[in-house]
């Protein structure tokens, strides 16, 4: 199975846990690649296995939003993201489409792994490869102050082919406040969907094999 690995923080730092999901991932006979922000510039290279999203030139015109970028961390992109005018959250969407479209036609995935319920999720969601989302409540409440980011979200929770929340309390958010019983209905109705739902397993480095479980039930949705 290939699996295109997407998070919201930083991809080329050292010891960045979608590099470290990427081989665990490899010592399970899955072919991983990573897609994600950059802390560096558009005119370095890119690290092997990695796909950079370059928002350097575009972050410039928001200071919140440069640091985020430098910054690495998943929830400091996703709350800067949040503050965003919609010229610049457009800008900062186009450049990550073509870059995850770029990683689409390279590496022609089977599957989708999205870190975080933020802007790539929803841009991963316009490739057509199924995918996968994994949310934590911090997601949500990033989305939530700001009603564009809000729609977009919700779209690419409503369209993938399995959520999962972090915890509990995360998954109840979800269902009450996010996959509306419209979404849930549709998800149903469909045949390859019939038994949609929110699965519930945080997100660490014991997470491996449940990763590649919830990848192969994604195909199965198809």
């Amino acid at each position: 199975m290939r699996v295109l690995l997407i998070d919201h923080g930083c991809c080329d730092l050292p010891n960045t846990r979608v590099h470290a999901f990427r081989h665990l991932l490899a010592r399970r006979g899955a072919v991983a690649m990573a897609c994600g922000p950059t802390s560096v510039s558009s005119l370095e290279s890119d690290k092997p296995g990695l796909q950079g999203i370059h928002l350097h030139d575009i972050a410039a015109a928001n200071m919140l939003f440069l640091e985020a970028v430098r910054n690495g961390s998943p929830q400091s992109f996703l709350d800067a993201v949040a503050t965003l005018s919609p010229s610049l959250l457009g800008l900062v969407r186009e450049a990550a489409r073509q870059a995850i479209a770029e990683a689409v036609d390279l590496f022609t995935p089977d599957v989708i792994f999205v870190m975080h319920a933020g802007i790539l999720a929803e841009l991963a969601i316009e490739t057509g490869v199924p995918m996968v989302v994994h949310v934590a409540i911090c997601d949500l409440n990033a989305a939530a102050h700001a009603e564009p980011l809000r729609d977009l979200v919700a779209a690419s929770l409503g369209s993938a082919e399995i959520v999962i929340a972090t915890d509990a309390p995360t998954a109840d958010l979800l269902r009450h406040q996010w996959l509306t019983p419209e979404m849930e209905m549709d998800a149903r109705d469909s045949n390859a969907r019939d038994d949609f739902c929110i699965q519930v397993w945080p997100l660490d480095f014991e997470s491996a094999d449940a990763i590649l479980k919830a990848c192969m039930h994604s195909l199965n949705r198809r």
